[in-house]
């Protein structure tokens, strides 16, 4: 009987893990008009070729991920996609020859490039944190948060842990919690 219910454990472990957990069932997919706009807008690529993939059936997730490697490997996204079809991610990494290294430095500076285009923000400064560790959202937040308060990026990048989350830190100093907010993303 133990041996049963360590072995059920382990199934449904493996099930929550891998999305076949109660939380996946009340996911629902994203509409197209915003995994286009989204997609289009994050990487830049033509909006008709993005729908013709999710047109396929492709989920959102996937097709970032599609677009996600190929801006990487500085690859057009029907080379990515086809070698998607026949391999799993570390197959097409390898074969595109994004190295764990390469991989992890293009996507920072796909991540710079993005809060510079979408939020005016430094991309050699949000590099400079992101290369200390620092996650892009979390350096996002922080430049907002720097120019509302008399504390540095690297003050407020200190304070943010997994636990204590910007808000929180916004709390702290006084300040509303919009002060984490750069003016863009207000107007959302």
């Amino acid at each position: 009987m133990k041996k049963i219910s360590v072995i059920l454990l382990l199934v449904l472990g493996c099930m929550f893990i891998v999305g076949g957990g109660p939380a996946s069932a009340a996911r629902k997919p994203m509409d197209k008009d915003k995994a286009l706009t989204t997609l289009h807008t994050n990487f830049q690529y033509d909006k008709e070729e993005l729908g013709q993939y999710l047109d396929k059936g492709l989920s959102y997730m996937e097709l970032k991920n599609i677009c996600l490697h190929a801006y990487a490997a500085k690859k057009p996204l029907q080379e990515v996609a086809q070698l998607r079809e026949k391999y799993g991610w570390i197959k097409v990494k390898y074969l595109l020859g994004l190295t764990p290294a390469k991989f992890a430095k293009r996507e920072m500076e796909y991540k710079a490039e993005r809060m510079e285009r979408l939020f005016g923000l430094d991309k050699k400064l949000s590099m400079k944190y992101m290369k200390l560790g620092y996650g892009g959202h979390s350096v996002k937040r922080a430049i907002a948060l720097s120019k509302n308060c008399d504390k540095s990026v690297e003050e407020l990048l200190s304070m943010k842990t997994r636990q204590l989350k910007c808000n929180e830190i916004c709390q702290q100093l006084g300040l509303p919690i919009t002060a984490c907010l750069l003016s863009t993303e207000m107007k959302k």
